[in-house]
């Protein structure tokens, strides 16, 4: 997670029920998310928005839960869930649909799997798991994010509400056994679960920061402490003017965390704990002026809207970028996104959420038929679009045949260049080249993570009684010329050589590592440091090393080393442990880094591919290869340089010989094969 995070509001609770300060305190939030949306550098710390909103849902569904099982002993479970199903289906269904209906009409047909397969994650309320699972903390709205990520937290509010009244029935029940009162016991249950999903919080934001941010264990906790506040609020009674300074401290938590905080700090954790207990201050300081100034008129409408406006902002913001093909909306199209969204959520909230809300459907029965009539038209709606659609990329993604209409790099040999006909289909397909990566073809995935565990034959190619041996170290920057090699010991260099890659994704072959905030990030350094031993006994002829630049690493994955030296010096470490093993190296240098919308913009402008190049000046800016830099200092490395064969001398095209050379900030596959012949030659294999 330089991320900003989506976010999503939380069911509105009916009118009457309600303090006016607190739908003050959801306008609050919903202003802060959707300036940081709009302008993340204004707002950095704008994601705790959903913290907000998370302890005001356990502050009024737990609160009034808690007020049920005193006067009655338990739960109601089917009042409880009829409620929540006209609340927040209706709604969250619409956007759904619209997001199904905007994809298809605007995006590219390239876009729609990943989409479908989040609606449906989002209609099932499981949104926050697929994303963990992926390991997707880069919420911010940017190109190429999901119009429907802010639902994770709708996601984490329903699976944690599966729970909580049970739980109540349970300490109820209790305490009817023991003769004890029900409510104590109720503030006990929610007492031990919000301790322990803190601490659980604190513990795996430390561990994998990315999929902590999404799931549900680590988020229990702040639903908790706004029921805790909701259920000790009437046994505590506090002055005029301690509940003036806590509302205002509260405040000023919130308003500190959206200014002083990034992505780059372990969040949640306890970090979060800043703008959770401000919030809960501010709910537990009743009548004060901050409160009135939260109740004023225009003020109260936008929390009235907050759900809706929440739901609407993001896929409009998103399919707005999609559309501009830029990485920020600019200021005319971010006040047009911005009343774009407030019209929609007032539609929204006005002939959507406000009439279903009241329908009782026949009570239980209809309104839970409603219900799952609304998810199955959500999942239908998202799933055809998406079979479709797959079924159509992945006959794109079996069509990557070579031939003579397709030469690739060697169009661009600087001694015998081959002609590329015009008008021939690209490849890959622009809409599979994000797909088209190394290893795959080869059925050997898991070599993308290399792991010392992994059996000594795991990441081989090649006749294991071959003359010669050539291992390949890095990372996904090494990888990418993982093919050619293997082509190659597999075709023309069989029984001569053989392969073996060590490659493993985001890391470098350095022994100084990176740092992603101010938590260092150990395991790749620590691995080379065991692969270096590995290599001395294995004795190979020749160990080719890449990697990615220091910039990109820093842009990409928001890794940082403290300077260019350190990371210098990490590689010149390493290579001096090969050099002194006389170990034959390579370096190759890092390719240059092209726009990271290639495929997007060749899809948007069939026909006309050098709309989509960038300049040289651009691909080559910032610092050079440290590797390289490195490796100067060992005088029997070879360097190798594939430049010509990327670039003119003002521009590096994205397609080459009628195949399209990038997939994000690597390359294709296919273009990684038609480089076998400089490749080979400067390692002088061939």
């Amino acid at each position: 997670m330089s991320e900003e995070r989506p976010l999503t509001a939380l069911a509105p609770r009916p009118q009457h029920a309600l303090r006016g300060d607190i739908q003050g305190l959801r306008a609050l939030a919903v202003g802060v998310v959707l300036l940081y949306h709009l302008r993340p550098s204004w707002l950095p710390g704008g994601f705790v928005g959903v913290d907000v909103f998370f302890v005001i849902s356990g502050f009024l569904i737990i609160g009034t839960l808690a007020n049920e099982v005193r006067r009655t002993g338990s739960v109601r479970l089917r009042d409880f869930y009829a409620r929540r199903i006209r609340r927040l289906l209706p709604a969250a269904t619409a956007t759904l649909l619209a997001v199904v209906a905007a994809t298809v009409l605007l995006l590219p047909e390239s876009q729609w799997p990943t989409i479908m397969r989040e609606v449906v994650g989002s209609a099932l309320n499981a949104q926050n798991w697929l994303l963990a699972v992926l390991s997707n903390d880069y919420g911010h709205a940017t190109i190429g994010a999901s119009p429907v990520q802010h639902y994770w937290s709708l996601a984490v509010e329903e699976q944690f509400y599966l729970v909580v009244p049970l739980l109540l029935i349970a300490a109820a029940t209790l305490a009817r056994r023991f003769n004890g009162r029900a409510v104590p016991c109720a503030v006990a249950a929610i007492a031990v679960v919000t301790v322990a999903s803190f601490v659980f919080s604190v513990v795996y934001t430390r561990v994998d920061h990315g999929a902590a941010y999404f799931v549900t264990p680590t988020r229990m906790w702040e639903l908790g402490i706004g029921g805790l506040a909701a259920m000790v609020l009437h046994r505590v009674s506090l002055g005029r003017a301690a509940r003036e300074v806590l509302g205002w401290l509260g405040f000023a938590a919130v308003l500190l965390s959206t200014v002083l905080y990034t992505t780059e700090m372990q969040f949640p954790g306890w970090v979060a704990a800043v703008p959770v207990l401000g919030t809960a201050a501010m709910l537990v300081g009743t009548d004060t002026l901050l409160g009135r100034l939260l109740s004023i008129r225009p003020v109260r409408y936008a929390g009235d809207i907050s759900y809706s406006l929440y739901l609407w902002h993001w896929p409009v913001i998103v399919v707005m970028l999609e559309l501009s093909e830029n990485e920020r909306l600019s200021t005319k199209e971010m006040l047009a996104a911005a009343v774009l969204s407030f019209a929609l959520a007032a539609l929204s909230k006005r002939f959507i959420e406000d009439p279903f809300r009241r329908n009782r459907f026949g009570r239980h029965r209809g309104t839970y038929t409603f219900g799952a009539v609304l998810v199955i038209v959500s999942v239908v709606a998202a799933s055809v679009p998406w079979y479709t659609a797959a079924g159509k990329l992945n006959r794109l993604a079996n069509n990557t045949t070579l031939d003579a209409d397709h030469p690739g790099a060697m169009a661009f040999d600087p001694r015998r260049p081959l002609p590329a006909p015009a008008g021939v289909p690209l490849v890959p397909d622009p809409a599979v080249a994000n797909e088209d990566g190394p290893y795959g073809s080869h059925r050997k995935a898991e070599c993308h993570v290399f792991l010392l565990t992994l059996p000594e034959d795991a990441c081989s190619w090649g006749e294991p009684s071959a003359q010669k041996t050539v291992v390949l170290l890095g990372d996904s920057h090494a990888a990418q010329y993982s093919t050619p090699l293997i082509d190659f010991a597999e075709g023309p260099g069989r029984g001569r050589w053989k392969v073996r890659t060590m490659t493993r994704n985001g890391c470098p072959f350095t022994s100084v590592p990176p740092s992603e905030g101010v938590w260092p990030i150990k395991v790749c350094s620590e691995q080379n440091l065991a692969v270096a031993e590995r290599l001395k006994a294995l004795k190979p002829d020749l160990v080719v090393v890449s990697g990615m630049s220091r910039e990109s690493y820093a842009s990409d994955l928001k890794w940082t080393w403290n300077s260019r030296e350190d990371m210098v010096r990490g590689y010149r470490e390493m290579l001096r442990v090969l050099d002194a093993a006389n170990i034959a190296i390579a370096v190759i240098k890092d390719l240059p880094r092209p726009d990271g919308r290639v495929s997007r913009c060749l899809e948007r402008n069939s026909g006309n591919a050098a709309a989509c190049g960038t300049p040289r000046a651009e691909a080559f800016a910032g610092e050079s290869d440290p590797l390289v830099e490195a490796a100067a200092g060992f005088p029997r490395t070879k360097i190798v340089d594939l430049t010509p064969w990327y670039c003119r001398e003002d521009v590096c095209p994205a397609v080459i010989g009628n195949v399209v050379v990038y997939r994000n900030n690597h390359i294709t596959n296919t273009y990684s094969r038609t480089l076998a012949t400089p490749l080979l030659t400067q390692l002088r294999m061939i």
